[in-house]
């Protein structure tokens, strides 16, 4: 009886971790941008290989549409320790010749501070500080009020709810779907997605309802 205990204890622990896996792990919107050759050539960039020169070019192109360069973060395969984050900022301090990070940041516009903020996030999701806060900037510096900029944003807030209060985790993401004033620049498919996974953590808020 114990030994079958455990095992729906191991069971229900497998189930959660697969549904609550994370904001920005389990929000694969890229699907909603396969036709694009950017987000195609994303995908074959495999963990720890050098991350091409046009998608670095891509990425770092404040003219290029914010939603398929977020498309094609969510589709690279980032890992902290392979430093493809890395390869990525040294790139972007070398085109904006920034003498360093802090420069950098400081240099780009809305859209591309939007794209790094998430690039920082999902390459290291244990350490989200510093990509929350230039996500924040990127918000607060978008003239365009661009949905995209806000949507990475939330992702991001939505990530560090995760680890804290999972009561927030829908609604900082259905505040900005449900934000009329912003200009709709992402794909309704890819919003589904989003909101498919996000729309699980739904019945958490009912814990901060008075």
């Amino acid at each position: 009886m114990k030994r079958l205990i455990a095992l729906y204890i191991l069971m229900m622990s497998w189930c959660m971790a697969s549904w609550a896996d994370s904001p920005l792990n389990s929000t694969d919107f890229c699907e909603a941008y396969s036709d694009h050759p950017m987000v195609v050539m994303a995908g074959e960039h495999g963990l720890g290989d050098v991350i091409p020169t046009e998608l670095m070019k891509f990425l770092s192109d404040k003219k290029a549409p914010i939603d398929v360069r977020l498309a094609v973060v969510n589709r690279l395969t980032w890992f902290s320790e392979t430093n493809d984050f890395r390869q990525f900022e040294n790139y972007l301090i070398k085109r904006c010749k920034a003498k360093d990070r802090w420069k950098l940041q400081k240099k780009l516009d809305a859209s591309t501070l939007a794209v790094y903020a998430y690039a920082m996030a999902v390459s290291n999701r244990s350490d989200l500080g510093e990509a929350s806060d230039l996500a924040r900037q990127a918000v607060e510096k978008d003239k365009e009020h661009s949905f995209s900029v806000a949507m990475a944003c939330a992702l991001i807030e939505a990530q560090v709810h995760f680890d804290n209060n999972w009561a927030m985790i829908y609604p900082t993401v259905a505040a900005v779907v449900n934000d009329g004033t912003l200009k709709r620049d992402m794909r309704q498919r890819a919003v589904d997605i989003i909101m498919e996974y996000i729309g699980l953590y739904e019945k958490e808020t009912i814990s901060i309802e008075p």
